[in-house]
Order: structure tokens, then C-alpha cells, then sequence
């Protein structure tokens, strides 16, 4: 009964009922109460991929689950300026933080499926973005907040080090402004690289793995924490990081008797430093793993295509990638930003006497 409830609650506030108890979390994580869920919400699930094509940034949109598979369902990001480029986003929210850098540097939050967008103040810090990150504080009244990683300018250089230092501002979309914070500081020898520069959110916070450490930061608190990776997780092939049940999670690629496989380790609690390996699966050595829809379906995928594969009984949904002047063999760089989505508009700037 329960269940029946949940699967009309919109897909954002599914989450508020999952901490009630072991059995309702694991239930609300299945695939077959996510298609339950997304039907009975008019919500869609799908990913935004953006590539890279001769030096040119490009997105389009392939829905996963939902009334039509492997299809756009017109959701695009054609009422954006062209050239955007797909910074961060929400995923349960579908909100998304987009850049326009011609001519200027213009950071734009939007919401896909309503064709809502809002131009956002430029950051005080004018040098390279390292990382970005989005999530949705509130939503009633709608509340938003933005984590921007960008090089330490040419003059604090003298006394920060390039690599490991990192100016960290926050954008509320309470005050409307930028705010800078402390620098960050990795430790010696870590390093955050480009392809880790996309956030995972979990537990209400935002974390990257870098070389040494997983970081998370919170935006209650405005301050940042480090998490070491256990050695048997960091002695695999390769680490990604990712969300499974809501919980933080690495996936390690490893070797066992010949064959390759893909474990996945759950962080057990937000403030504890216990990884614990709750799945295992096969790892397809042509496709790369994306993520997970739920927890019995992980999404595998290559230049030509988006695997949805069970991993409990094997079985797969291909999703061909279709867009136009899209040329797998032209592409060289594909990032995947999951998106669920209602089509209910939101108030991006709520300020009082203002209007969007």
C-alpha cells in the first residue's frame, strides 16, 4: 500500500520517504517502480550527452525510461543561446547549470522540459573553471545552490600551489550572488582531474574522487571533507565515481581468474569511512559504465549507443543515439548527465519584487 502511495509522488520527493525503513528504500530503488513512478508523475528519465565534435561542444537528449523509449520527447536545450555548454546538474530536479562563453562568461540555470532559463551573475574569480557543481536546496520556495571550482589567480600563485589549490566560490539563489570561500587545499601528491570533474551528489552533499581521496563538500556548512580510498577498492583497474540506492559509491574495475568485473562499494553511512561491495557484475570491455537507474539496472554505453542492462538476469534495452550531424567517429568526448524530470515550472529567482 505504501509503494502504491509513492509511485504518484513526484520523483524529487521520493526521497524523503526512503530513510522511513530498509524495506521502502529498497523498494522505491527497483526499476520496476521507477517506470511505475515516471508513468504515473509524467516524469522522464533519459540523459544529456555532451560531446565533442572538431573542438565544438554538443548536447542532445536520449530518454531512457519512460512513455517513449530511446526517444527526445522534444526535451532539448534549443531555447538556450547556441554554443551553451552543460556545466552541472540536478539530476531528481532536472534542473541544469549551463555556460555561454561568447563573448562573455554567462552562467544559465534552466529546466529542460518547461523551457525555463535565467542568466546568473557572473563569479567574482574570472580565471578557469576546474569544477562546478548544482543542487536544488529547496522547493517550496524553489532554492538553488552552485559550487564553483576555479585556479588560483596569477598573483595568489606565490603562495598556493596550480594543482592542488583551488579558489571555491557558492552561488545562492536566496541572496542572488556569488560568495567566496576558503580555498581548497588538496594534500600532497592529490590531484582532481578533468575527467572526475563532474560531481556525484549523495547524502545532500557534493563529492569527486580524486588521485588519493574522495572530497565532498556541503553547502550547510560551506566547508569541505576528505575521505581516504580504502586500498582494496584503489588496488582495482580503475575507479568511477557514482550513486547507488542514494548512497556514495565507487565502482572498481578488476581481474579475477581471467575474467573482468565490475564491483561496486557503497559508503555505508554519510560520516562513517566503511566501504562496504554490494554488487558485482561483468564488465563489458566495450562499453563504459555510465551509472546506475536504479539498483538492478546499470547503464552501459559507447559512441553508437546507451546499454540498459539488468544485472540480475542479464538482459539489455539498446538505446541507438540518433541527433543531428552526429558522427560517432568524429567524436572524441562524451560526458552523460542523468536527468528526471516533471514538466511543473519552477521560480528561479524568488526574490521578493523581482521577477525572472
Amino acid at each position: 500500500m505504501f509503494s502504491e502511495v509513492l509511485s504518484r509522488t513526484p520523483f524529487w520527493a521520493v526521497e524523503k520517504f526512503r530513510f522511513l525503513n530498509k524495506e521502502c528504500s529498497k523498494t522505491t530503488y527497483t526499476s520496476k517502480f521507477l517506470k511505475l513512478n515516471l508513468e504515473r508523475t509524467e516524469t522522464i528519465c533519459g540523459y544529456f550527452l555532451q560531446y565533442s565534435r572538431r573542438l565544438t561542444l554538443r548536447s542532445f537528449f536520449v530518454e531512457a525510461l519512460g512513455n517513449e523509449p530511446g526517444g527526445t520527447h522534444e526535451v532539448s536545450l534549443d531555447f538556450l543561446p547556441m554554443g551553451i555548454t552543460i556545466e552541472a546538474c540536478d539530476a531528481s530536479h532536472g534542473i541544469l547549470l549551463c555556460v555561454d562563453d561568447r563573448p562573455l562568461t554567462e552562467y544559465i540555470i534552466c529546466k529542460p522540459t518547461t523551457k525555463q532559463y535565467l542568466v546568473l551573475p557572473q563569479p567574482k574569480n574570472q580565471s578557469i573553471t576546474v569544477a562546478t557543481g548544482l543542487m536544488v536546496i529547496g522547493s517550496n520556495p524553489f532554492r538553488y545552490k552552485i559550487l564553483r571550482l576555479s585556479h588560483v589567480c596569477y598573483m595568489e600563485n606565490q603562495r598556493y600551489t596550480f594543482n592542488t589549490s583551488f579558489v571555491c566560490e557558492v552561488f545562492d539563489s536566496d541572496t542572488f550572488a556569488w560568495k567566496r570561500l576558503n580555498n581548497l587545499e588538496l594534500v600532497e601528491g592529490d590531484m582532481l582531474s578533468y575527467w572526475n570533474s563532474k560531481p556525484t551528489s549523495s547524502y545532500g552533499f557534493l563529492h569527486w574522487l580524486t588521485r588519493k581521496h574522495v572530497i565532498r563538500f556541503c553547502f550547510e556548512t560551506e566547508a569541505w571533507s576528505y575521505s581516504p580510498v580504502p586500498e582494496d577498492i584503489a588496488s582495482g583497474n580503475s575507479q568511477d565515481l557514482s550513486s547507488y540506492e542514494g548512497k556514495l559509491a565507487i565502482i572498481s574495475s578488476r581481474t579475477k581468474d581471467g575474467l573482468n568485473y565490475e564491483e561496486v562499494w557503497v559508503l555505508k553511512s554519510p560520516f562513517g569511512g566503511s566501504w562496504v561491495n554490494v554488487k558485482e557484475f561483468p564488465k563489458d570491455l566495450s562499453l563504459k559504465t555510465v551509472g546506475f537507474l536504479s539498483n538492478d539496472v546499470v547503464t552501459l554505453a559507447d559512441k553508437n549507443q546507451i546499454c540498459l542492462r539488468n544485472m540480475n538476469n542479464g538482459e539489455s534495452e539498446i538505446l541507438q543515439i540518433r541527433a543531428p550531424n552526429y558522427s560517432p567517429p568524429n567524436i572524441s568526448t562524451i560526458f552523460y548527465f542523468l536527468l528526471f524530470s516533471d514538466h511543473k515550472r519552477v521560480e528561479f529567482d524568488a526574490r521578493p519584487n523581482d521577477s525572472e
